[in-house]
């Protein structure tokens, strides 16, 4: 046997050619004679009586790469399977066909991401799935899904939490900026009655308010309809927020589309995937400019808000 490039199993050393190498007739580890000499005896001498013997480096990467194959690795979301699996149970795409190995022998089956085992040229309404895809650049295992799913059955509804959550910052995230300011401005103005009923609050509590004491007093003795109007606001707020909840995410499917056609009809031509890329996926940016205008808007509806109770009351 070869032993150049092994290691000597005292001493640590790679062989190199023309080393005086002796085995262990016991368990076949290979020694510089000069350190079996100097120990007189085998460096694996724990191995001696066992069913054990010494392996090969080689040997010990074919185990290795063995091993990480009991299971292969989803292309679309990186989830590890059985072996036997056909359909990743995570996201369901197709296990059947073996398509590269990375270089630590994990098999990597289906199509390539980010189609998600879907025909990447398929028609999604006037673009190929593959500039959709393009275009959604993150988290595409969410959305692709989704957008196959409007386009197949023309339905319009699904569920979106972050829009539900922070619907502004969503839309302004995704880019969708005439729905992030529709979106901002309706939180602003159903959020006036709760901060007035807040300021006439504190006022009471404090003697402190921003609205003169005798607009406080006179908004206190009306505090029933202040009351119910902060629970109209409340309900409307929660019906917006499952409204854009629900419709949130064929919005974005139609903006995309949208913003790909217009794409391609300045491009003359065949997309090229860098020319998706400047203008889709998400801007975090974008999120910051959206908390900024939210935190101006919220002090200019309060000075308007003063100016009227000032006029009016």
């Amino acid at each position: 046997m070869d032993f150049i490039g092994e290691k000597c199993a005292a001493c640590g050393e790679v062989f190199a050619d023309g080393d005086d190498i002796v085995v262990c007739p016991e368990c076949g580890s290979p020694h510089h004679r000069a350190c079996y000499m100097a120990e007189k005896k085998c460096a694996n001498e724990v191995l001696h009586g066992t069913d054990k013997s010494w392996e090969s480096s080689a040997a010990s990467d074919e185990a290795a790469k063995t091993e990480v194959k009991k299971f292969v690795v989803c292309p679309a979301c990186h989830f590890p399977n059985s072996i036997e699996a056909e359909t990743c149970v995570r996201c369901g795409a197709d296990l059947t066909d073996i398509v590269e190995e990375d270089e630590n022998g994990n098999a990597y089956y289906g199509v390539p991401r980010p189609y998600l085992g879907f025909n990447p040229e398929e028609d999604m309404g006037g673009s190929p799935l593959k500039d959709v895809a393009d275009f959604v650049q993150t988290n595409t295992i969410y959305y692709i899904p989704i957008f196959k799913r409007m386009k197949d059955t023309g339905r319009s509804i699904s569920f979106n939490l972050l829009s539900f959550i922070l619907r502004p910052v969503y839309f302004a995230n995704r880019r969708m900026w005439f729905w992030a300011v529709v979106s901002l401005l309706l939180t602003i103005l159903l959020s006036i009655p709760l901060m007035v009923s807040y300021f006439v609050a504190e006022g009471l509590e404090t003697s402190y308010s921003i609205f003169p004491a005798e607009i406080v007093q006179r908004i206190y003795d009306n505090r029933h309809l202040l009351s119910e109007l902060v629970d109209a606001c409340n309900v409307a707020d929660m019906l917006i927020r499952i409204a854009f909840c629900l419709f949130s995410n064929k919005l974005y499917y139609r903006y995309v589309l949208r913003t790909l056609k217009k794409l391609r009809l300045h491009a003359h031509g065949e997309l090229k995937r860098e020319e998706i890329y400047a203008v889709g996926g998400v801007r975090v940016l974008n999120s910051v400019l959206l908390v900024i205008m939210m935190i101006a808007l919220t002090f200019l509806s309060l000075y308007g808000t003063y100016l009227l109770l000032v006029n009016v009351i």
